[in-house]
């Protein structure tokens, strides 16, 4: 288990203990998911993506956004970041809009819910949501919950 916070601040648990390894920056971190190859996931204040573990991590995807992310998950094999502008997907090695996405794009009407993620604890569905909607991903199709937002005009 790992925890993030200012001054680039990362705590690991190994089960019985918690220890502080280095990271190489010091601005704040905002985001940390495990994948379930053992790869883990750190984003900064400016959406910076690192990749690593332990005292190994790389800068593998560099943004300059004025909102960082405030939710980060790995679900279905791939981690999802998400914050007030939307939603993003790692591919390879670059965060792409979820609905503009190669693999399993987020449909145009999910999105405008797509600011919030969770995973529910057996870890087989997705929830996103934001102010007026939200939506369940179970891997292979989305279900729109409910929307107050209507894409017609």
């Amino acid at each position: 288990m790992y925890a993030v916070g200012d001054a680039g601040t990362v705590w690991h648990f190994d089960g019985k203990r918690w220890q502080q390894i280095p990271f190489p920056t010091n601005v704040p971190l905002y985001t940390v998911a495990c994948g379930e190859n053992g790869d883990v996931y750190i984003t900064d204040i400016r959406g910076n993506l690192w990749k690593g573990g332990g005292s190994k991590w790389s800068l593998l995807w560099k943004m300059d956004q004025s909102l960082p992310f405030k939710d980060a998950a790995w679900f279905n094999g791939r981690l999802w970041c998400a914050n007030d502008y939307g939603m993003y997907v790692l591919e390879g090695k670059k965060l792409v809009a979820a609905h503009a996405a190669r693999i399993d794009p987020i449909p145009n009407e999910v999105a405008l819910h797509s600011h919030r993620i969770d995973v529910s604890p057996d870890g087989k569905q997705m929830l996103v949501c934001g102010g007026d909607g939200a939506a369940l991903h179970d891997g292979k199709k989305w279900t729109l919950l409910f929307s107050g937002m209507s894409l017609e005009d």
